[in-house]
């Protein structure tokens, strides 16, 4: 595999503003590659990488590649009949998908690839900054920002810590050394039609793992497959080889004693909240309990990791309410979340949920009614189509609707556009505003902060920002 980047010297990244793609352009430039490409706008991402120097076009055209180019890469986001591939394959140039071109690049790397539909990119990068503070130089590539360092991938000399995805399949484009499988949940069936195909890919996945395979004790579709392929379980249940027992909540803290194959290791004490990131810091003890580590040394480096942008994130602190911004836009993500949120003991809980893409809404209409318990006060606003053109006749009123008929509190639909102007004036000392979602809703969160801490001091009330 490795002779396909013999003699590159040009890559070129269309979509390399992408949270993914930004990583592989940062992992291609440490490398020595001379690394450009092309987005269809501006992100906070794409400016770190021209920060680095990487020259990026704005707009996908097929002037943009020319014959000095020897291989492009692309996200999953593009279409096959984006013009830049078009004409790459006019010219005779090789095209990777992201995950093939990372393949090419981690091939003799001790690969630590972390799969499944929730909890990945935290638990990347728990793993990325553990590794970190025991003094290993880890390769990373994560599928989001990891708030202890400043970019989302780099290269190292020990471990290749990889967050994979398995939306597209791609995910088998890797045979990792290890590998970690957070749960098996009904996501991307627009890409697999059933849950049996999505199952049986990560089985597939599991199998091309070299050495041993990890996976959450708690989802019976994990469960199935570490039975199948002899991997090692973790989780709150009894029969989890790695366990957390006495979980508990304090002071905005997730508390468990580590148990491992019924033997007392030590207390652990982490700012994540949550039995979804006890799940996550169970699957990184996993991997530090195979390698040989010392788990007491590991519970005590847990205090200073931050966790990831948009992973339950708080943004402020402001005149008695507090604003986090989440990253949820499945079901079973919203309801961590939310469950998380009420372990800060709010007075009044009120969530902003932007609903991510018409097909997934479809998919999971039932559930998206069901999924706001314990939410005081729900706002939603416009659907984030994610560059969707068909709408399957999803409908804001018809969503309302349906959840007003499965939640006892109170729900309005506000344009995107009047969110920063509406919900600064209903919120009262107390409130926790939750802000969820995958598209742009944390730039929307933003504004609503700004509108809050204006009117606040308008009205003479001193704002201090306490993060």
């Amino acid at each position: 595999m490795e002779k396909i980047l013999s003699g590159v010297k040009n890559i070129y990244l269309i979509g390399i503003g992408g949270v993914g793609m930004s990583g592989l352009a940062h992992l291609l430039k440490d490398k020595g590659f001379n690394v450009s490409g092309s987005d269809i706008g501006v992100s906070p991402y794409l400016e770190m990488i021209q920060e680095k120097g990487i020259k990026v076009s704005i707009g996908h055209r097929t002037e943009n590649i020319t014959d000095d180019i020897n291989l492009i890469g692309y996200s999953s986001a593009i279409k096959e009949d984006n013009p830049e591939i078009i004409e790459a394959r006019r010219r005779d140039i090789t095209v990777l998908k992201r995950a093939e071109l990372l393949g090419l690049l981690s091939w003799d790397k001790k690969i630590i690839a972390v799969a499944g539909s929730h909890g990945k990119t935290t638990t990347t990068s728990l793993i990325g900054y553990l590794l970190t503070s025991l003094g290993y130089q880890p390769a990373m590539f994560v599928g989001g920002l990891p708030l202890n360092f400043l970019q989302n991938a780099w290269w190292g000399k020990d471990y290749f810590v990889i967050e994979t995805d398995e939306s597209d399949g791609s995910f088998l484009y890797y045979s990792p050394w290890v590998s970690i499988i957070t749960n098996i949940d009904y996501e991307h069936l627009d890409y697999y039609k059933t849950i049996g195909s999505l199952r049986d890919s990560f089985l597939k996945f599991a199998y091309q793992t070299k050495e041993k395979v990890f996976g959450w004790e708690g989802d019976p579709f994990v469960r199935e497959i570490l039975s199948q392929v002899g991997g090692e379980s973790f989780g709150l249940g009894e029969n989890s080889k790695v366990r957390a027992e006495n979980f508990r909540v304090g002071a905005a803290r997730s508390e468990f004693d580590l148990y491992i194959d019924d033997e007392f290791i030590t207390p652990v004490s982490t700012h994540l909240l949550g039995e979804n990131n006890v799940a996550n810091v169970l699957a990184a003890f996993s991997l530090f309990h195979y390698i040989g580590e010392d788990l007491e040394r590991v519970s005590s480096m847990l205090e200073n990791f931050k966790g990831t942008k948009r992973r339950f994130q708080i943004k402020a602190r402001l005149g008695g309410v507090v604003f986090v911004d989440d990253y949820a836009h499945h079901p079973t993500e919203i309801k961590s979340v939310v469950r998380a949120a009420r372990y800060l003991n709010p007075k009044r809980l009120v969530v902003i949920c932007q609903p991510h893409r018409f097909s997934r809404l479809k998919l999971l209409y039932e559930e998206f009614s069901r999924c706001f318990d314990s939410v005081d006060e729900l706002i939603i606003t416009d659907i984030y189509s994610a560059s969707e053109k068909e709408n399957y006749n999803m409908s804001i009123d018809a969503l309302k609707d349906k959840i007003s008929k499965n939640f006892d509190g109170r729900v309005r639909y506000i344009p995107s556009s009047m969110l920063a102007r509406q919900v600064p004036y209903f919120l009262k000392e107390g409130d926790l505003c939750l802000g969820i979602g995958a598209g742009d809703i944390n730039v929307l969160m933003e504004g609503v902060i700004e509108e809050f801490k204006r009117i606040r001091e308008a009205d003479g009330i001193k704002i201090n920002n306490i993060q």
